[in-house]
């Protein structure tokens, strides 16, 4: 009787290359981390500056922003369609938001606080609409952002 050597069948190991896969995924990478930066939304609003501020450290405001065309942004706007239509919804919201503040333990220990972030270049009649609209939705404390920096000299 004869013996077989390393008879029977043969399994074929399969094997995956991951090297493409590798280098498609870096490609992919480096896109991503080139592209980010250009991918980020926001607002530009060129706020005052003044010679003297006083920073005051506010954990949790309500920022409002005015752009330049006089645009009032919902809070953590991203895009232009995140405007109020008219002021009567930023009252509605911000008096919602002092409800929602006020029933947690945190809410009844501070007041609400609403900062006005207004562009340099929007006219000052549309902050005091802004600033009334605050004040009439019960919030008492209501401030202003700007730069510190040198003030334009009066004309």
């Amino acid at each position: 009787m004869g013996m077989s050597v390393g008879g029977g069948r043969r399994r074929a190991m399969a094997e995956i290359n991951v090297t493409p896969l590798v280098d498609v995924m870096l490609v992919l990478l480096v896109i991503f981390m080139v592209t980010a930066p250009v991918l980020k939304e926001g607002f530009q609003v060129e706020v005052p500056q003044a010679s003297e501020t006083q920073s005051i450290n506010v954990v949790d405001a309500r920022s409002v922003i005015i752009t330049r065309d006089g645009e009032v942004l919902r809070n953590l706007a991203t895009s232009p369609d995140d405007r109020y239509e008219k002021l009567s919804q930023l009252v509605g919201d911000l008096r919602t938001w002092k409800a929602e503040r006020e029933s947690t333990p945190e809410g009844k220990a501070a007041p609400p606080v609403v900062v006005i972030v207004g562009d340099k270049e929007v006219r000052y009649e549309r902050i005091i609409q802004v600033w009334n609209a605050v004040r009439s939705a019960g919030i008492a404390q209501v401030g202003f952002q700007i730069e510190a920096g040198t003030a334009l000299a009066a004309r």
